[in-house]
């Protein structure tokens, strides 16, 4: 019997499923778990878990059926669509890709963050102007909120002590549609999030200050603002009232140099969204055994 097998079937979840360096978290030991409540906990693990490692092992391909089509195909009509005056034809595309199969895990892990590098790689080419880029990418973004209910059906609930992430772009980022994606992932894990894309004009110190925030993340896509982000990083660990505040950093840049983590003050960094979420948590675990 596999290893979802065994847990889809189990009728009493009292354990850390551990396979392959996975790690889902299950309901306290003896309690039984109603089949309705296993198949949401079975799809949360699959999404969160299995997803991101075949998207990884299988780059390039398309990781939810969509007919003949190729996964650059996808992608390249999702961008053109995006572009389309037209503001709803992208979405209707999405949901026939759902009705095909996809999750929305696997189209915010794939298809729409490959449209979004999509974009950005034809604004850096000169093959799309800033206005435009824009347009598209808040579309991408309206996508992720259109998908956030049937995200969250397995959504962990939120306690009244839930633990509090902070996610905001470098200071002179424009473009954060990774920050959109992530905060999906943080929510249904039961985090409640603060700042966003939206408040790319706020004060992250004074953020730290109004809020006891437990892990903040800052994305950058250019190097061009990783000295602001340092300086902004610094401030934000003078000004928390959590002196143990863990901070990560997101964006192909790190993944490519990892040792800018370090140069710009921060602790960690993550591949994926699924990725930040169990950092943050190794982040708390630290913090907890430090304290």
């Amino acid at each position: 019997m596999t290893l979802l097998e065994q847990v889809a079937t189990s009728s009493v979840w009292g354990r850390t499923v551990q396979d392959a360096d996975t790690s889902c978290e299950l309901p306290n030991a003896g309690h039984l778990v109603a089949k309705s409540h296993r198949a949401a906990l079975l799809q949360r693990f699959v999404e969160a878990q299995i997803l991101p490692r075949l998207a990884l092992a299988s780059a390039g391909r398309c990781d939810a059926p969509s007919g003949n089509t190729s996964c650059e195909d996808d992608t390249a009509e999702l961008v053109r669509l995006l572009m389309d005056r037209d503001d709803t034809k992208a979405l209707t595309f999405v949901q026939i890709l759902m009705r095909r199969g996809a999750t929305p895990a696997s189209l915010y892990l794939g298809l729409i963050t490959q449209a979004g590098r999509r974009l950005g790689e034809l604004w850096e080419e000169d093959r799309c102007d800033f206005a435009l880029v824009t347009i598209g990418l808040g579309r991408l973004q309206q996508i992720v909120r259109a998908l956030s209910p049937t995200f969250q059906t397995a959504a962990v609930p939120r306690s009244a002590r839930a633990d509090t992430t902070l996610l905001l772009p470098a200071p002179g980022e424009q473009h954060s549609l990774g920050l959109v994606i992530l905060a999906e992932f943080f929510e249904r894990e039961g985090w409640h999030v603060v700042g966003g894309p939206v408040s790319s004009g706020y004060n992250a110190a004074q953020l730290v200050r109004a809020h006891c925030v437990d892990v903040a993340g800052f994305s950058v896509a250019s190097s061009g603002r990783l000295e602001a982000l340092k300086a902004c990083i610094r401030s934000v660990r003078s000004a928390s009232r959590n002196r143990y505040l863990g901070v990560m950093v997101g964006g192909p840049l790190f993944l490519q140099h990892p040792e800018l983590v370090t140069r710009v003050g921060a602790d960690a960094t993550a591949a994926d969204a699924p990725g930040a979420v169990k950092k943050a948590r190794e982040l708390l675990a630290m913090r907890l055994a430090a304290d």
